[in-house]
């Protein structure tokens, strides 16, 4: 898929996210030749960030990004909003949808389980014990002219990561090395959130 091709409801692939454990045919802990083999994408772009045993694959067939520890073990994975797999937890679609509607979805589920919603760097929910932090890309789609053409919605994405990395993903070393949110700029209207290490801005508490 190109890069501005919003890959349709009925032909994303469906996977569950098993919170803090894996999502899809996906688990944390898996060595890079697991990850392709279960994914079956021969040739991804893979990045290896110097000094360090970190590293990311981008699966572009798939719409996923792979990010691997030290140890050379799977940690996180980001599912972009316009190619990425429905990812659906307890009922929930978390991907391709109004960044709004997840969020509703997310605080209702969240009472229910008696989970802590806070925010992330970029305004978004971030739910430490389901490994969840939710994103928003800007839609593009191409016109019958075959232009690209960017509209103006946002569509909801999301970094799933495993234990390690649950109450602070985007201030941990391997998620910095692939994507440093320091130098982003928030989703437009986001409230801005210093650290993923700071006291968020708010946060729903369980009764």
């Amino acid at each position: 898929m190109a890069w501005w091709d919003t890959r349709p409801w009925d032909a994303r692939e469906q996977w569950t996210l098993e919170p803090l454990v894996g999502l899809g045919p996906l688990r944390f802990g898996m060595r890079p030749d697991e990850v392709t083999a279960a994914l079956g994408e021969a040739t991804p772009s893979v990045t290896h960030h110097a000094g360090t045993g970190v590293s990311s694959a981008q699966y572009k067939d798939w719409g996923v990004t792979a990010v691997y520890g030290e140890q050379s073990q799977l940690v996180a994975v980001k599912v972009d909003a316009m190619g990425g797999p429905q990812v659906k937890l307890h009922g929930i679609d978390l991907i391709a949808r109004a960044p709004s509607e997840v969020r509703s979805d997310i605080n209702r589920l969240a009472r229910q389980d008696g989970a802590w919603v806070r925010v992330n760097w970029s305004g978004d929910p971030k739910v430490a014990a389901w490994g969840v932090s939710m994103g928003a890309e800007l839609e593009f789609e191409v016109l019958p002219q075959q232009y690209v053409h960017r509209t103006d919605r946002m569509i909801s994405s999301a970094l799933c990561v495993g234990p390690d990395l649950a109450d602070a993903p985007y201030a941990s070393e391997p998620v910095v090395r692939w994507c440093d949110v320091s130098i982003e700029e928030p989703n437009p209207g986001a409230w801005p959130v210093k650290a993923e290490s700071d006291r968020p801005l708010w946060e729903w508490r369980p009764l």
